[in-house]
């Protein structure tokens, strides 16, 4: 069974149809990209799919489950993840912080486990030595690791890297690119296997 689904999913705002009957599943394991032009609905099909937006028609399931009118947050407990465009970090909470925000309420890590489970992605996303720093001082790519790690902290089953890379030059990109390969999704449920679902955009957006 997919681990994502959609069914002729379709998003319009007011006369402008942003996503038309969009279908596609997405595998346990599996790796998709979405390429396309500025304003072809990238980000907009990201945001159906983490419940942002809800959508005109069709239908969205994960592991086989209805999720299409559910909110954001539960579908972040349920364990679809993402990072955004901009980056959109709790500006004056410390690194770490932010992280222990999204661990507790997002992905629902115990009180007792959060502050290794937090410092463990610190460590794989190279932000450890900026854990006690306000997030709104940190340069772009410690910005875009900060978003990274934010996802990971929901321990998501599938994540959304939206331009994940969006802004930086080709040696940060590569950077970056080391840092997410250090990553692989932990099962949510003890029937499942770990994941490791990434869709990205490429050099636009929508």
């Amino acid at each position: 069974m997919p681990i994502l689904t959609l069914k002729a999913v379709s998003k319009s705002f007011g006369a402008l149809k942003v996503t038309d009957d969009v279908s596609f599943d997405l595998s346990d394991g599996e790796a998709l990209g979405i390429i396309g032009p500025n304003g072809a609905g990238k980000s907009t099909l990201f945001n159906l799919i983490t419940g942002n937006f809800a959508a005109d028609s069709g239908q969205i399931f994960l592991d086989g489950r209805d999720v299409t009118r559910d909110s954001a947050m539960k579908r972040c407990e349920s364990g679809v993840g993402r990072s955004f465009q901009i980056p959109q970090p709790f500006g004056r909470l410390s690194v770490y912080e932010n992280l222990l925000v999204a661990a507790r309420f997002g992905g629902t890590v115990s009180a007792a486990d959060a502050p290794d489970f937090c410092m463990d992605i610190l460590e794989r996303t190279c932000l450890a030595p900026q854990a006690d720093r306000e997030a709104v001082g940190l340069p772009l790519l410690q910005r875009k690791r900060l978003e990274l790690a934010r996802a990971m902290a929901t321990r998501p089953r599938i994540i959304l890297l939206d331009e994940i890379a969006g802004g930086l030059t080709e040696p940060e990109c590569r950077e970056l690119v080391a840092t997410i390969g250090k990553f692989t999704l932990p099962a949510r449920r003890s029937s499942g296997s770990s994941t490791y679902c990434m869709p990205s955009t490429a050099s636009s957006s929508a």
